[in-house]
């Protein structure tokens, strides 16, 4: 049963447990299933190896926030036990990788799934804090969220209006995001405030003013969990949920924020 004033607490807590720098290091160079899934797709098998609906049934519908090596072994049997999914992963395996049954696609294959595990535990972070704010606030607003959306690119839907989380590495990118006639691009950065600090700190940077303002919009939209997870912090989410009823008016809420976030204003 859903408690969102408390699922966002144990949500934030299982986050914080995530040790995102072991995870970095072991699978930095593992990358040989990454373009061959997206041929995989192309040829009527991606789709069965796809992780969204077993993310989103553990940690959204369900609730149980399982570390991620217990998750994939899970998902992993699935897959391996499901008529459809099991022959996907044969003919997948046999016709990219792994002949010799070593274990190699399995490797490869867990490296990817991490990378798409904590993406969309990220659109979920978005979706508990929009609850949180909504059942302290007493709104009642129903926030959809599953895996036929996300594979449309929606990773959250109220009142008819699409949310996207979009990853920003730049400052241009953060200026310039954008969106379909009904879908809102939610801009989540990605670069490391520290590093801003640093350079602000640096006598030969020249626009210091601008890296100061982006460490502040950084500071007054997201928080930084310890093991460096970056998470939505309701100054994000609450001038959004205020002008739910109005896409316009969302969309120019969001512009405000994409310019502050990089450092124009």
């Amino acid at each position: 049963m859903k408690n969102p004033l408390q699922d966002l607490k144990k949500y934030r807590f299982f986050l914080e447990t995530i040790p995102l720098d072991k995870f970095r290091e072991e699978l930095k160079d593992i990358k040989w299933v990454e373009q061959d899934l997206n041929k995989a797709g192309r040829i009527a098998l991606g789709s069965a190896l796809l992780p969204l609906a077993s993310i989103f049934k553990y940690y959204w519908e369900e609730r149980q926030f399982l570390i991620f090596e217990e998750w994939f072994e899970i998902f992993w049997e699935e897959l391996n036990t499901n008529p459809q999914s099991k022959e996907a992963l044969k003919q997948f395996k046999r016709y990219y990788f792994d002949k010799n049954n070593d274990g190699w696609f399995k490797k490869g294959f867990k490296a990817r799934m991490y990378r798409t595990w904590v993406s969309v535990l990220t659109q979920l972070d978005f979706c508990y804090m929009f609850e949180y704010i909504c059942a302290r606030e007493g709104k009642e607003l129903r926030l959809e969220g599953n895996a036929e959306l996300d594979r449309r690119g929606i990773d959250a839907r109220v009142n008819g209006i699409g949310f996207q989380i979009a990853k920003i590495s730049q400052r241009k990118e953060a200026r310039t995001v954008g969106g379909k006639k009904t879908v809102v691009t939610i801009p989540y950065v990605v670069w490391n405030p520290d590093e801003l600090k640093k350079k602000i700190e640096n006598p030969r940077t020249r626009i210091k003013n601008t890296y100061q303002k982006m460490v502040d919009s950084f500071e007054k939209y997201f928080v930084k969990l310890q093991n460096g997870f970056v998470v939505f912090n309701e100054n994000y989410l609450k001038p959004i949920i205020d002008n739910i009823d109005n896409i316009e008016k969302v969309r120019k809420v969001v512009k405000q924020i994409s310019l502050e976030l990089s450092g124009e204003c």
